[in-house]
């Protein structure tokens, strides 16, 4: 993880960067929760890789290399807190315990893809072994599910 990622959780952010089956259009009761707790503010991206996990769901790893992007939805929370505290419990992210925890939450840029602005953001990377995951071309797992 680059250290200009933050990894602090009582850091006050109130946007999420989605890039799995948090997007729009995925059928699950926490993608349901993020659209009604949160305003979508369009696509955008961050530097990164995406891994598809036994084809369940996408593991993103951070990266310093600027044409790694991963592709996603970003979204501005009313009640951060409360809905990340959710959204911790689908991505199996103990704050507490990172060794424990199958994602791992940080602050890092995003941008726009609309007006090309960085926005500060939540966003969940994957905290274990990327050892048998295939990596996701382009960064885009909607595209990779397609």
């Amino acid at each position: 993880m680059d250290d200009s990622y933050e990894i602090n959780q009582r850091i006050q952010c109130d946007y999420l960067f989605v890039y799995g089956t948090l997007m729009s259009g995925m059928n699950n009761p926490f993608a349901k929760k993020l659209r009604q707790s949160a305003s979508c503010l369009g696509q955008a991206f961050a530097h990164g890789l995406l891994f598809d996990y036994r084809q369940e769901y996408p593991c993103a790893v951070a990266s310093i290399i600027k044409s790694n992007k991963i592709h996603g939805e970003l979204y501005q929370m009313t009640e951060a807190d409360t809905l990340l505290s959710d959204l911790d419990i689908y991505e199996d992210c103990r704050c507490k315990e990172p060794d424990r925890s199958l994602f791992i939450r940080c602050v890092v840029p995003v941008v726009s893809e609309r007006n090309e602005k960085e926005i500060q953001a939540w966003m969940y990377f994957w905290n274990h072994s990327l050892d048998s995951l295939k990596e996701i071309p382009y960064g885009n797992y909607r595209k990779h599910c397609s």
